[in-house]
């Protein structure tokens, strides 16, 4: 996603290959690139809210995907660090995965939905692949 190898319509463009619509499938307001997608999107930053509210963190306001990926390295709560930097991840999957699903299959993106998506995955990589392992959803 940094280095910009993500197939959004800007970079196909750039790639030479014809794409018929290259606005955001989301937001359908402006072109698609990965900083629009992941973090000026109306959806993505609706996202990012919920996600904020939900971690108990500060908004999660990012000017580039490098400020993106390196947010979790800002906050003062050094226990929720790891945490946030694996949400962050799962965020850009999710709103990824959603993008596709609409471009493709036609499915509605929800945003209550796609942040639902997001705890469940984070919960399951937490409780598995953390040194926190076994923790519970309570936790």
């Amino acid at each position: 996603m940094e280095m910009n190898k993500i197939a959004t319509g800007e970079a196909l463009r750039k790639r030479n290959i014809s794409v018929e619509d290259a606005t955001c499938p989301l937001c359908e307001s402006d072109e698609e690139t990965s900083e629009h997608l992941f973090i000026s999107c109306y959806v993505a930053s609706n996202i990012w809210n919920g996600v904020s509210s939900w971690c108990k963190i500060p908004n999660i306001f990012a000017f580039s995907l490098s400020d993106l990926l390196r947010i979790h390295a800002d906050l003062r709560v050094s226990e929720k660090k790891e945490a946030i930097q694996g949400i962050i991840m799962i965020v850009c999957w999710s709103i990824w995965r959603a993008r596709n699903n609409l471009k493709f299959s036609n499915i509605p993106v929800k945003i209550e939905n796609i942040v639902c998506e997001v705890k469940a995955l984070d919960f399951l990589w937490f409780s598995n692949r953390s040194r926190f392992k076994g923790c519970t959803w309570g936790d």
